[in-house]
């Protein structure tokens, strides 16, 4: 049964997506209700204005983008002067407003729903990307997450 497992087997239908021309403000509002349904999803899937994909932003991307722009701030210092509130919250707006066009990864695993499960595996594990896109016909219509990878392997292992 393990060998028949295919892409489409694994993958998540209900996924986040934001357009390409979004904000980081954006993007971290999708990603929260989407975490809200699905605790473990961890990306977003970028979209071109024709609905293909351009890439995918990680929950990591976008922790990097929150500390570079807020926790670096020049107003976020270590004095005793500092209103942490209002420097926090100046910081970041101006970080939520960044586009997201720099935090966009264009580096990223493609499958065909029918694909096996096996080939899946493989190159996730080559990759050591923790997530994966399924294309049919130019369109993203699923995502697998590595988590849902051990969960059909040790379904039937166990």
């Amino acid at each position: 049964m393990l060998l028949r497992k295919r892409a489409w087997d694994m993958m998540r239908e209900e996924f986040a997506t934001v357009s390409e021309s979004a904000s980081l403000a954006e993007a971290i509002r999708v990603l929260r209700e989407s975490m809200k349904e699905t605790p473990e999803n961890s990306i977003i899937v970028v979209l071109k204005k024709n609905g293909n994909p351009r890439g995918v932003v990680s929950v990591w991307t976008l922790l990097k983008a929150i500390q570079d722009g807020v926790f670096k701030d020049e107003e976020l210092s270590l004095t005793e002067n500092v209103d942490w509130d209002e420097a926090f919250k100046r910081a970041g707006v101006l970080c939520a407003d960044e586009p997201l066009e720099k935090y966009i990864d264009e580096n990223f695993t493609m499958f065909r729903p029918t694909d096996p499960m096996l080939v899946v595996l493989e190159l996730i594990r080559k990759k050591r990307q923790p997530w994966a896109l399924v294309q049919e016909g130019g369109k993203v219509i699923g995502v697998v997450i590595v988590s849902d990878i051990y969960q059909e392997l040790t379904r039937d292992l166990v």
